[in-house]
């Protein structure tokens, strides 16, 4: 065991504050009675706590964006939008890089008990593992249903992001001020997202300890957690995950409570319905006061509900049998929006084999293709809009996608087609004219097969011959060595680790270099944003100068709002839409059941 201890306080103090903070602010609210907002939904809610590795699925994250307030998040345009109501994430010290995490005094659960440092401590002793067992092969140990399987004597919070967390060494609180200090190894990228609050430090105690009254059992949790003994610390990981799991069938209100704008009413037939949380106090109060979440079939099944008036918001990627009844909502006054969905198609080269393996070889082969034309022929009868997009690193709608534009030139490099140049950079090579690239695809996905047929016929004006590879399993084909490049759809990387773990030693393209991956080192360790920024420019600089990877086009699909529901903002990744439903309006009651 680690016995990187948190420091403890004087435990009458701490119960003391904690007792003077319980009554919380008063706010005036904002909730228009009866509005009501139902929106097309996909799975089901099985935990209160997304930040577990079981628990972390699309559902749950739509259902925690609802009733988990944070110090931070991304809004659509990808920029870090701080809330200050909740708390702020400070640094208070660079070496070694120490981060202060204080809760407003507005930050409280739904049941009335504040969020507290001792919130804060389970979040940092979970999402860190600081105090857990050294040296776990968790691969080895998770069963077929995602679970571990862990021996008698091991401790792990299974966690499944831990982002910069994973370097946070040691915390001490002031459960006066209802702040931590946390302690890093190194200074990471996100730490003002790193510490997540997902599991009401009182409810663990309640639950897991035997402890009833709120407030002794979030002292409880902290003894647990300044003690660091590795019996008490694998009853408070192991309830950490299976306390907050939610049985629709049995719905108990303790798994429930939430620190968000809204708050879990009931769950029944796969239906969540939410209710505004009379007890938020912060500065995302929610206008709307029920937001229905409705399982769908499948797009068409919510497009038809929407037409029927059953549903308010739902995001579809349309087909060709859908224009008419697009066309006729928005013709009702229905809002459309599109979004990139954080996905992008792309063609990515092997540096590793001939014919490509020089940077000059792939650079031919790019500067043959010309992208437009996938507009004007593979998706000129599809309703789905699409984006071109001219980086490797980031999303074509944020603020730093211009800057990367203008310091690494990719439309400048690849952006005009020109076969002739290409052709003779080729032959330059010594590569013969018709010297075949053997594609992957996944046979399965139109687009590619498509895809692959322009492509084909842009490469052989200047002497390359694009071989069709494609397969019916394509990580199985990746995993063969006779392929040369592959076209395939890629989430766009959301954070540096996500960078890290695409183009760590080159990733798929093999194109080592130890000027990227110094430059991913760099990246993984700072904690200034502006510094940050400037290095990943300099890793998509050195991307496009080695020619590795064509990006094609980002899918758009389309969210429709009812007529009269306002402030909906699609964005990628997670909780697309849910994220800021405190900023919905509704000028009538849903009609939905």
């Amino acid at each position: 065991m680690r016995h990187r201890r948190a420091l403890a306080a004087v435990a009458g103090a701490a119960v003391l504050a904690l007792a003077l903070t319980a009554c919380g602010p008063q706010v005036q609210s904002r909730v228009e009675e009866g509005t009501r907002v139902d929106v097309a939904w996909s799975g089901e809610l099985t935990s209160a706590n997304a930040e577990s590795a079981v628990g972390r699925t699309a559902a749950n994250l739509d259902v925690a964006a609802l009733t988990r307030s944070r110090f931070a998040t991304v809004d659509d345009s990808g920029e870090l939008v701080e809330d200050h109501s909740f708390g702020t994430a400070t640094v208070v010290a660079d070496d070694p890089f120490t981060v202060r995490y204080d809760l407003a005094d507005t930050a409280r659960w739904s049941d009335g008990v504040p969020v507290d440092a001792a919130d804060l401590m389970l979040a940092w002793a979970a999402t860190s593992n600081a105090l857990s067992t050294d040296d776990l092969d968790l691969d080895a140990l998770r069963g077929a249903d995602g679970g571990l399987d862990l021996p008698d004597d091991a401790v792990w919070f299974d966690v499944a992001r831990p982002g910069g967390m994973a370097h946070a060494e040691s915390a001490e609180r002031d459960d006066w001020a209802r702040s931590i200090d946390v302690t890093f190894s190194q200074a990471v990228p996100d730490w003002r997202q790193a510490l997540e609050v997902a599991v009401p430090a009182h409810v663990l105690g309640q639950r897991v300890l035997g402890v009833d009254d709120a407030m002794q059992a979030k002292h409880a949790v902290l003894d647990v957690i300044d003690r660091a003994d590795p019996l008490a610390l694998r009853e408070l990981a192991e309830g950490w995950i299976a306390a907050m799991r939610i049985d629709a069938a049995a719905l108990e209100q303790a798994s429930l409570v939430s620190s968000g704008p809204y708050r879990v009413d009931a769950v029944q037939d796969g239906r969540v319905e939410l209710v505004a949380n009379g007890d938020y106090a912060g500065a995302r109060g929610a206008e709307v006061e029920r937001v229905v979440l409705q399982p769908v079939a499948d797009d068409a099944t919510a497009l038809a509900r929407l037409a029927a008036g059953e549903l308010d918001v739902a995001t579809v990627r349309p087909t060709a049998d859908d224009r008419t009844v697009i066309r006729d909502l928005e013709r009702d006054d229905a809002t459309l929006l599109e979004a990139a969905d954080g996905t992008r198609w792309e063609l990515a080269l092997r540096a590793d084999r001939a014919p490509l393996q020089a940077a000059a070889a792939r650079a031919s082969l790019l500067r043959s293709l010309e992208r437009g034309a996938l507009a004007e022929t593979v998706l000129a009868e599809s309703p789905l809009r699409t984006t071109g997009t001219d980086s490797v690193l980031f999303r074509a709608d944020t603020r730093i996608y211009g800057y990367a534009l203008e310091d690494a030139g990719f439309p400048q490099a690849f952006g005009d087609p020109d076969a002739e140049a290409a052709a003779a950079a080729r032959e330059a090579l010594g590569i013969d004219a018709g010297t075949e690239v053997c594609v992957r695809y996944d046979r399965a996905e139109a687009f590619a097969a498509a895809t692959l047929e322009v492509l084909r016929a842009q490469a052989a004006e200047a002497g390359w011959s694009l071989r069709d590879c494609g397969v019916d399993d394509l990580e199985a084909g990746l995993a063969e060595d006779d392929w040369h490049a592959v076209l395939q759809r890629v989430a766009v990387p959301a954070s540096v680790e996500q960078i890290d773990e695409r183009w760590r030693g080159g990733g798929i393209t093999a194109a080592s270099s130890a000027e990227r991956d110094a430059l991913l080192d760099e990246a993984l360790a700072t904690g200034d944003q502006d510094a940050l920024e400037s290095t990943l420019l300099e890793l998509e600089a050195s991307l496009v100068a080695d020619a590795l990877v064509l990006p094609l086009v980002e899918p758009r699909p389309l969210t429709i709002a009812a007529p009269g529901v306002t402030g909906i903002a699609p964005r990628p990744g997670d909780a697309s839409v849910t994220w800021n439903a405190w900023e919905w309006g509704a000028e009538r009651a849903s009609a939905a059941p």
